[in-house]
């Protein structure tokens, strides 16, 4: 593939990058999307949803061990701790304990709430993954937008420098007495065509500019530069085992496949409040005052039924069951959506090549019949209708030369998406 796209290069031999002096340092297709990934507030967000999901799991697992706590009473008055009034003179009373709590057994509840917040927590995760995977697309789309824009405006500059030439020329036969007006007129026409979508093409440079900025999280009025990027890799995987990689490395699936986890514990929770739910626990309490040392303890079993509840017991289970179901549907949904992205993906990374050696052999024919028409034309046997018709086709050809090139480009990022491999790789 390296010296098909060397190929493709040299034809556009006279279109750099254009380059500002003014501009900071070039970016990159990998410092585009690494900045994207670093600033985008997406991705801001979804680190945030990571941090708040690791406290939930660590709330839940706090819940299966001893829980300490300090408690202080003071009263003063003329009323029992029973509410009872003593008839007597006002008396002052506190108790200041440290008591101790262990659940010894809920049905299995506890553990179950760990695994819906660990799952929680592997959603999340999977969110940030897949935030960051497509913030780095969407850069890399926009960096590889701005290249192209580039590279047509300066095809439709060369564009619009040939036609105001065979204004001149026409111009020149005309004064010499062996041109038609007609010719001026024609070409004058293609040369206000010429000018139309050059400032098309501009406008279309500063559009992708802001796009770019915007994945990059920049200010929409900072300068930006862009780098031409290196030689694409070569593509050698099948679009059926890019399909296979990415039903097992997409986020989008590990994120589904949490969710489900979390339904599944959901669904068992509620079968379990449902039932008959026995609680054992224990009980510790050591007074500092007013009895210093007194120790107490207690046992403690609790067994719940719902007998008569509406119905509520048994519609949260059904609830539930269907979150669960749906939640399942929605994973093979997304199983048949990122496979099908990665088998196209592949297809598309696998056939573009092809598309640039065919577009490179109808960019030589189109150059070539310009210089015969021009030929023809100096001669006095062709026709500036033919060297005009000839330019447009030549000018057409460059453009879908500078679409395909980074049309490949994009494909080898747009597949290593598909499959699930990071865009951007930290240490």
């Amino acid at each position: 593939m390296r010296p098909l796209a060397g190929a493709l290069a040299m034809l556009l031999v006279g279109l750099p990058v254009t380059a500002r002096a003014q501009a900071p340092p070039a970016v990159t297709l990998e410092s585009a999307m690494g900045a994207a990934v670093d600033r985008h507030p997406t991705v801001m967000a979804a680190v945030e949803a990571v941090r708040a999901a690791e406290a939930r799991v660590a709330a839940a697992r706090a819940g299966t061990g001893v829980a300490l706590s300090a408690t202080a009473r003071a009263a003063v008055g003329t009323v029992s701790s029973g509410g009872v009034p003593t008839g007597g003179d006002a008396a002052a009373s506190h108790d200041v304990s440290v008591g101790a709590t262990y659940a010894l057994y809920d049905g299995g509840i506890r553990t179950l709430q760990i695994v819906q917040a660990q799952a929680t927590l592997e959603a999340a995760e999977a969110s940030l993954a897949a935030a960051r995977q497509d913030i780095a697309l969407a850069a890399g789309q926009a960096y590889f937008t701005v290249l192209r824009s580039l590279r047509t405006v300066e095809v439709r500059e060369a564009a619009l420098r040939f036609a105001r030439g065979q204004v001149e020329q026409a111009e020149a036969l005309v004064r010499a007495g062996t041109g038609a007006r007609a010719d001026v007129i024609r070409a004058q026409a293609t040369a206000a065509t010429a000018e139309a979508e050059l400032v098309a093409a501009r406008g279309q440079v500063e559009i992708a500019m802001v796009q770019l900025r915007s994945s990059i999280a920049l200010p929409v009025a900072q300068p930006v530069a862009v780098a031409a990027p290196a030689p694409p890799a070569a593509v050698a995987v099948a679009p059926s085992d890019a399909a296979a990689q990415a039903a097992r490395a997409r986020p989008e699936v590990q994120r589904i496949d949490a969710d489900v986890r979390n339904a599944e514990a959901a669904l068992r929770i509620a079968e379990l409040q449902a039932g008959l739910l026995v609680t054992v626990s224990a009980n510790g309490v050591v007074q500092v005052s007013p009895n210093p040392g007194r120790v107490g303890w207690s046992l403690g079993a609790n067994a719940s039924f719902p007998i008569l509840d509406g119905g509520a017991a048994r519609a949260e289970v059904a609830a539930a069951r269907a979150t669960l179901a749906a939640a399942r549907a929605r994973r093979e949904a997304t199983l048949l959506q990122v496979q099908t992205q990665a088998y196209q993906a592949a297809a598309t990374a696998r056939d573009t090549p092809a598309r640039i050696d065919a577009l490179r052999v109808s960019l030589a024919a189109a150059e070539e019949a310009l210089r015969v028409a021009e030929g023809r034309y100096r001669a006095g046997v062709g026709t500036l209708l033919d060297v005009l018709d000839a330019q447009t086709l030549a000018t057409q050809a460059r453009i879908n030369a500078v679409q395909a090139l980074y049309d490949l480009h994009l494909a080898v990022v747009t597949l290593q998406y598909a499959q699930g491999q990071p865009l951007v790789r930290r240490p």
